[in-house]
């Protein structure tokens, strides 16, 4: 188990001249935000540079990021060079072209000197395109040679180095943001919500600092149960489209508002009402169990809901004589039909985030934790879950963690988990199965956001009152079956 340490400050350099440089350089600068005891606090600039030394190869595109971590060094090298394998780095060509390049320039307090690391970086002083990102963050950052980032970069001012754009530091901005912004955005939006009379659910697979300033987190069920109970004026999902419909259901005299209109889900969108009613005409005598991922069209359509907590549970609880239609996710389902002994019509839907987690994966984190136990989602494909110690929602990875006496786990779900877990279960170890396993959609809402949509009272969302109705049924059966 690596040791921790305290959060320090440290300085990361991403290079990239092969493939979709921009591209890669934006998904690298996402992925260190997901890092975990780590923090993406600032993004420089990207710099255009010839390549210095090696083959002939077209120019790199070139950036600093800030972070604050505990991991100790060598973990963060590790860590960075997982990101680099993801995105298709291959080590072949010693200074060859490369569709990723991540170098730990600094790390406060620390030196190293040998074949793996090396610590400060020994030729960031040589190099202006290092030098001209790293100067926008920490320009009077001291350097070995005993000169500031500022004083180091006027002396290598004739290497042709210019500057490309912003516009991967605006994107890292719109993700998150600093973490002193965090921190006075925060008090913003609890100051809003306490005006306003307002509480905020937030969906465990949310960013860190919007988890921090709900007033409730968790999974579907138990966010769907309290916007049922709750005496608030204002319902503040920050989750998914499908989510806030369920608020929407559940309190119908409430405002419910999503604070990023364009945060779907994709599995959601799988199933729509035509192609379920056509499939029910086919099985006339079936119950239709449709997963709480679904609009609220589709669940005025379905005699139950279900979320991942409960799925086994309402299969369960059909009499033995009818068909299951499940829908939509078809892994889901086929974890509770054997869960359930039951025999069951899957719909072929499925969530595109859980399909990333594949056996290779959960074979590689085994080798690299042995003495870790695995546990997945059921929306993971059936043959990753076959090989997992447990399969549980994310409330259920949380008391599976905090009562099984292991120290370490390997978590099979999107990788904001790890963060409530982190949280939720202390003292405990948690390695994602993949750092791929992130969903977008959920990423999409910011504090900014969160902010902006409390003081404007907008995007709302809303459900007509007869499929409101109808959708109730269903919900409301799933809720009654729940312990």
């Amino acid at each position: 188990m690596a040791e921790t340490v305290p959060a320090v400050r440290a300085y990361l350099g991403l290079g990239s001249n092969q493939g979709h440089s921009e591209e890669i350089l934006d998904r690298a600068v996402a992925l260190l935000e997901t890092l975990p005891h780590t923090r993406l606090t600032a993004v420089s600039g990207t710099y255009r540079t010839a390549p210095v030394g090696g083959p002939e190869q077209d120019d790199f595109l070139n950036l600093v990021v800030e972070v604050q971590t505990s991991l100790p060094p060598r973990d963060l090298l590790g860590e960075t060079q997982r990101i680099e394998r993801a995105l298709g780095r291959e080590r072949v060509v010693r200074w060859g072209p490369r569709t990723l390049d991540v170098d730990i320039l600094w790390y406060h307090g620390s030196s190293a000197a040998d074949e793996v690391l090396e610590l400060p970086h020994p030729r960031m002083e040589e190099r202006r395109f290092v030098l001209e990102p790293l100067a926008e963050l920490a320009p009077q950052l001291v350097l070995p040679s005993g000169r500031t980032v500022v004083q180091a970069l006027a002396l290598v001012q004739a290497q042709a180095v210019e500057r490309h754009g912003d516009e991967i530091r605006r994107q890292a901005a719109r993700r998150g943001g600093s973490q002193m912004d965090h921190l006075a955005l925060q008090a913003e939006i609890r100051e809003l919500a306490r005006e306003k009379r307002a509480i905020i659910l937030a969906h465990n697979y949310q960013r860190a600092e919007v988890q921090d300033v709900a007033d409730v987190h968790g999974d579907s069920l138990g966010l769907s149960q309290k916007a049922a109970t709750t005496d608030a004026r204002l319902i503040v999902f920050c989750g998914v489209h499908f989510m806030a419909e369920t608020a929407a259901i559940l309190a119908p005299d409430r405002s419910v508002i999503l604070p990023e209109a364009r945060a779907g889900c994709p599995m959601a969108d799988m199933v729509d009402v035509e192609g379920l009613q056509a499939l029910k005409d086919e099985h006339p005598n079936a119950v239709v169990v449709s997963y709480v991922n679904t609009s609220a069209a589709v669940k005025a359509i379905s005699d139950i809901c279900c979320t991942s907590a409960n799925a086994v549970r309402v299969v369960k609880s059909i009499p033995p004589d009818r068909e299951i239609i499940f829908t939509p996710d078809r892994n889901l389902g086929a974890w509770a039909a054997a869960q359930s002994g039951r025999s069951l019509i899957l719909w072929p839907g499925f969530c595109p985030t859980h399909e990333l987690i594949q056996v290779s994966d959960l074979e590689a984190a085994r080798a690299e934790h042995p003495g870790a136990k695995v546990v997945v989602h059921p929306e993971s494909p059936p043959e990753v879950s076959a090989l997992a110690d447990a399969v549980e929602s994310t409330s259920g990875m949380i008391r599976f963690c905090r009562d099984d006496p292991g120290r370490e786990f390997i978590i099979g779900t999107e990788t904001g988990m790890l963060y409530r877990l982190s949280q939720d279960v202390p003292g405990k170890c948690f390695y994602p199965v993949t750092r791929e396993a992130v969903c977008p959609h959920m990423k999409l809402t910011t504090l900014a956001k969160l902010r902006d949509a409390l003081a404007n009272e907008a995007p709302l969302v809303s459900v007509p009152a007869e499929v409101q109705r109808k959708a109730l049924l269903a919900v409301q059966r799933m809720i009654e079956v729940s312990p």
